[in-house]
């Protein structure tokens, strides 16, 4: 029994890391654990975290809607297109154009949001 059970710690130590901080012992927020690593920290004013929240929202919609756009006009284009080898070729530049878009339009949100963050 004694080696399933230290099995078992061993894979949950592989799948979950670490055993969870005590946070009241360190001194720490007990909300810290919660944070998404790298994107929000745990201790935001409100309306830092709302200015966060719209816009990861902008990043989604805006991706939403160039992505319906863009497939609606690129099946246009690729249907007017009468030869097969110049269909394909097209093909590669609109989702190399596509990438370009996407990749634009989250700097410019980026660009955006840090601009709001400074006038703070």
């Amino acid at each position: 029994m004694k080696r399933h059970r230290r099995l078992w710690e061993n894979l949950r130590l592989l799948a979950i890391g670490e055993d969870p901080p005590d946070h009241a012992a360190r001194g720490g927020s007990p909300l810290a654990q919660f944070a998404t690593p790298h994107t929000f920290a745990p201790n935001l004013s409100p309306g830092l975290a709302l200015l966060a929240v719209a816009a990861s929202l902008a990043r989604v919609f805006g991706a939403c809607v160039l992505f319906a756009l863009w497939g609606g006009l690129s099946v246009f284009v690729w249907s007017a297109i009468e030869n097969h080898f110049w269909r394909a070729a097209a093909v590669l530049a609109l989702v190399l154009l596509l990438l370009a878009a996407l990749a634009a339009l989250m700097i410019a949100i980026s660009l955006f949001e840090r601009r709001i963050r400074r006038k703070r």
